[in-house]
Formats: structure tokens, C-alpha cells, sequence
């Protein structure tokens, strides 16, 4: 996935970054069977409307969330559903990315930036090499090669639920985590 088609977004993928569907068809079928997602409307880019049941997977933070759920100004700022895949595992960090805490001692890199190469970190604390997916990005960055975006959500203004989570698990036998995208 080279962009986001909004400036923040909830993101779900599966734990296993090399993991892509065996068919991407079955996954877009998934969602749009559990009413995740809805209509499609735009096929080349696989966005989809929320579906009816969007609500019942998703659980929204505070007592009044401002999402619009349909394009009602034709500006095209509106929540909706993005599937897309790579060829290769892209990593999808942003200026919000927080610094990722080293598997091995837990020291943050605050310069991971300069370190990310082919995926991986070296940790200046301890001197270890790393995949990146295996440090702890707390929910601010993901990595993978099929991602499942749900627009203009912000951080920590939604999260999706475990049942939703253990669904896809069980559907494509593969455990599935999210983050949030903020750019």
C-alpha cells in the first residue's frame, strides 16, 4: 500500500506480516458477509461503504464520536472501508509513529528512523537486529502485505471488537491485531 486514502485511519492486518489472502476476493466476500463492509464503490481501489452491522464491529471511545458514515457534503470525507495488499511487507508508519520499544531490552529507539532498513532495527541500546514488526510500535505503526483500512477514524477513537478480530482469525486461520494511522 503506498498511501492511505485518509490523513487517519484504523487499521487492521494480520500479526503474521508476510500473510496475504490466497484470495483476495474471499477476505472482500468476509466482509462484506459479516456486514463490515457494504456496497462497493470504487473497484479499482477496493473501497467499500460501511455495512450495516459496521457499528457492531466496531466499538467507538467517548460519549459522542463525530463520523460521518456517508459522503453528505461530496467532499469524499467520509468513513469507509479500504482493503489493499503489496507484493512485498510495507511498513505503514507515520510522523505520529510513537518509538518502538526493542523486543530484546525494551529500551525505546527514539532514532528508528535512521535505522529501518529492509524492515529491520538495530536497537542502540542492546546492539540487537530485529524484524521492526517485532518491536512494540504501541498501536502507532503496522506492517504487513494486506491491510483492512477504516477511514477518519483517529487514534483511540475506535478500536475494533476482539469478536471481529477472532472472526477474521478463524475465517483465514491467521491471528489479526490493528494500529492506528495518523499522518
Amino acid at each position: 500500500m503506498n498511501a492511505f486514502t485518509s490523513n487517519a485511519s484504523l487499521v487492521l492486518h494480520a500479526s503474521d506480516p508476510d500473510w496475504i489472502p490466497d484470495n483476495l476476493e474471499a477476505l472482500i466476500h468476509f466482509l462484506q458477509q459479516t456486514e463490515l463492509a457494504g456496497k462497493c464503490f470504487n473497484k479499482n481501489d477496493h473501497r467499500f461503504f460501511v455495512g450495516e452491522k459496521f457499528l457492531d464491529h466496531i466499538s467507538f471511545m467517548g460519549c459522542s464520536p463525530n463520523i460521518k458514515l456517508e459522503d453528505q457534503g461530496g467532499d469524499g470525507k467520509f468513513t469507509f472501508i479500504r482493503v489493499s495488499t503489496s507484493k512485498t511487507v510495507s511498513a505503514l508508519t507515520s510522523k505520529h509513529s510513537f518509538a518502538p520499544h526493542c523486543p530484546q531490552c525494551k529500551k525505546p529507539e527514539k532514532n528508528w528512523r535512521e535505522f529501518l532498513k529492509d524492515n529491520q532495527i538495530k536497537c542502540s541500546g542492546c546492539q540487537q537486529t530485529a524484524d521492526a514488526w517485532q518491536y512494540n510500535w504501541r498501536k502507532s505503526a503496522g506492517f504487513g502485505r494486506c491491510f483492512i483500512e477504516v477511514t477518519d477514524i483517529y487514534p483511540k477513537e475506535a478500536v475494533p471488537q476482539p469478536s471481529l478480530l477472532g472472526s477474521l482469525e478463524k475465517e483465514f486461520n491467521v491471528q489479526w491485531a490493528y494500529f492506528f494511522y495518523h499522518a
